[in-house]
């Protein structure tokens, strides 16, 4: 059994154990919107699948608050959350000061693993040059393939203001990413190791003829978030915290071992 095989049957174990949502007392019903980012969450047959989702069932179900969940895209889901139209969360954004503007955080819920390049083997040469991410966002023979409105955490975030990185951004799903490096039209992209086989098996492409590259400037990896309308009243988000708390090693996630 491959690395890749091995990761693919624990998430998709772990997105399958969804418990369902209760109702609680006075709390207005919570609308739950995600992206399409497995194997964190995204829909399949229809129905939301993914870990961080199964969590967040887990966290709203010890909190109370009664939820209906629905996929939209991630600049829709952001237009929302700013518009505070009614009470909407969405699931394992990462924290950046311009969304603190508008918005609302969690407790973190996750922290991934350090990012890495993917890429395909035929193009892995092309990176051999280079031993920083620094160092390729600055080559310009090199595209990075990215989803609008995404965040790679604050420090990659700054990277990439600094430098004028060659990209190719799309606004639909992420599972389209691999398919623009295959074709390409695209040189890499920059992922959570953990997202890589789930991600390989929706794009419906070759696992096989993909690769990760690690940078030695890489940062930990980040920390994710539910992320809220202004609209959802504070004692909802007070009751969200206490269950984060109750379900998650927070220390363990606020300091993660070197």
């Amino acid at each position: 059994m491959t690395w890749r095989t091995a990761l693919l049957a624990l998430f998709a174990l772990l997105g399958s154990l969804l418990p369902t949502t209760v109702a609680a007392g006075n709390s207005t019903e919570l609308h739950v919107v995600y992206l399409e980012r497995p194997p964190y969450y995204w829909t399949e047959n229809g129905q939301p699948r993914g870990f961080l989702l199964g969590l967040t069932r887990q966290i709203l179900d010890r909190a109370g608050i009664p939820a209906s969940f629905s996929q939209h895209p991630p600049n829709r889901i952001m237009e929302e959350i700013r518009s505070d139209r009614e009470p909407t969360c969405s699931i394992g954004w990462f924290k950046t000061p311009e969304r603190e503007t508008f918005a609302r955080f969690s407790l973190p819920i996750y922290r991934d693993q350090p990012p890495v390049l993917l890429t395909t083997t035929d193009k892995a040469h092309l990176f051999g040059r280079h031993k920083t991410l620094r160092d390729v966002f600055a080559d310009q023979s090199l595209v990075m393939a990215q989803v609008a409105s995404f965040s790679y955490g604050e420090a990659i975030d700054r990277l990439q203001k600094e430098i004028l990185v060659r990209s190719l951004t799309v606004s639909s799903s992420q599972k389209v990413l691999p398919k623009l490096i295959l074709q390409g039209r695209a040189s890499y992209m920059i992922v959570a190791p953990e997202e890589v086989p789930t991600l390989l098996r929706l794009a419906e492409v070759d696992a096989d003829r993909f690769t990760v590259l690690t940078m030695e400037d890489i940062p930990a990896g980040n920390l994710r978030y539910l992320i809220f309308s202004q609209a959802v009243p504070e004692t909802d988000r007070e009751r969200i915290d206490a269950a984060i708390a109750d379900l998650t090693d927070q220390g363990a996630l606020l300091n993660p071992k070197p």
